[in-house]
């Protein structure tokens, strides 16, 4: 009890500050006039230390350690003292992730409305900013405050990955309360990434950043160029930041949801859950599977000719490389795959009816790793349905 009441605040502040850094509220951009810069007004921090991407990235890494170290005790503690830990955990991780969406939201509007205030054409604070009469645009260094964004994007990215580590644990103690808490954040985080990966103003920043950074000679435009591939797919676009950041949230979403909808318990850990975790889980999870697959497969056929074939080879590991929703989300829809193979055949049953066709579908996709797990699928799950024997399968 003392080690959550008085410990666990001086830890989990540490971890903000490593993995966020300043509160929300202190890190601000305000209009100064001084005579260091020659009396012009010019946008500066009032809050000047950010934690480096090194140091979110080992930031989100240790909130990564600190939960299983908790997990681990959390079984040896009495029901009270656990759910209290628990709770305290999923709160603690929320807000972490809820304050670094805010900023990184914040930092995205504020770089929009400079841009467009540079050229012009200025918001109003109905729009949610500063409008152009209270702003120098031309003094704004909105391409100096891309950096910050990306870190802001990798530290929501690496917030979200490391939930892998902990969620089986995590998902065998919890209670309904924790779960949707977190869950509720996991998706404001999905929905701001896919609202910034199709801000075309951001877009465009992004890019003049990377043209920035050309030089003057032709030469070094013609390595730009081909380290691109020519396309929009590089690792310097906005997409493919928003687009990873979006596909961790959806794994980390996916993978709670289907380990409360497929749990490994045993009946006596079973008799001992207060919820049904199963009855919850269940229509999150498969409305959340049919979108994932569905945008998939739209993308894979709209973007799919754009498409280097070795990026295929191993999609889980290697599609992440090109900003498109296919490749950045192989990895999700591997995930998937192996989950929907995996499933009770009486959970299948129930849902085949929205399975069937989008398994159908993806036969026709170009990865030999998701089209092998569709044929897995089929197999295991299908084949049983239609009378066909394991014999007659490998027979064929």
């Amino acid at each position: 009890h003392d080690a959550r009441e008085v410990l666990w605040p001086l830890v989990s502040s540490q971890l903000v500050r490593w993995s966020v850094g300043t509160p929300q509220d202190k890190v601000q951009l305000e209009a100064v006039t001084d005579d260091e810069y020659n009396g012009n007004e010019v946008i500066v921090d009032v809050e000047e230390w950010q934690p480096s991407e090194a140091l979110v990235r080992i930031g989100c890494k240790e909130w990564s350690r600190v939960f299983l170290r908790v997990l681990d005790a959390v079984p040896d503690l009495d029901k009270i003292e656990a759910q209290a830990w628990l709770r305290t955990l999923s709160i603690s991780l929320s807000d972490a992730l809820v304050k670094n969406i805010k900023l990184e939201e914040k930092i995205r509007e504020d770089i929009v409305e400079l841009k467009l205030a540079s050229l012009g054409l200025g918001l109003t604070e109905s729009h949610g900013g500063v409008g152009e009469g209270n702003r120098n645009g031309q003094n704004a260094d909105y391409l100096g405050m891309l950096p910050t964004l990306k870190t802001r994007c990798i530290a929501s990215h690496c917030l979200q990955q490391y939930m892998s580590t902990f969620v089986d644990q995590f998902a065998e103690l919890t209670a309904e309360e924790e779960v949707s808490y977190l869950l509720k954040t996991l998706n404001q985080s999905r929905l701001a990434s896919s609202n910034a990966r199709k801000d075309e103003d951001l877009a465009l920043a992004f890019q003049e950043a990377f043209f920035d950074q050309w030089g003057d000679g032709v030469e070094e435009v013609e390595a730009a160029l081909q380290g691109t591939g020519g396309g929009s797919g590089h690792r310097g676009s906005s997409k493919i930041f928003f687009l990873t950041q979006e596909a961790s949230a959806t794994k980390a979403v996916i993978l709670l949801l289907s380990k409360l909808y497929c749990p490994k318990r045993s009946d006596k850990e079973a008799e001992n859950i207060s919820w049904d975790a199963e009855a919850f889980s269940e229509p999150l999870l498969m409305e959340r599977i049919i979108d994932v697959l569905s945008e998939f497969l739209s993308s894979e056929e709209n973007d799919g000719l754009l498409i280097d074939p070795n990026v295929w080879r191993s999609a889980s590991e290697s599609g992440g490389q090109v900003a498109y929703f296919c490749t950045s989300f192989a990895g999700v829809v591997v995930d998937i795959l192996e989950m929907i193979l995996n499933l009770q055949a009486d959970k299948f049953c129930r849902h085949k009816a929205s399975l069937f066709p989008i398994l159908c579908s993806i036969v026709r996709v170009q990865s030999g790793e998701i089209r092998h797990l569709v044929s897995d699928i089929f197999r295991k799950q299908i084949g049983p349905m239609i009378q066909v024997t394991d014999s007659e399968q490998k027979a064929v």
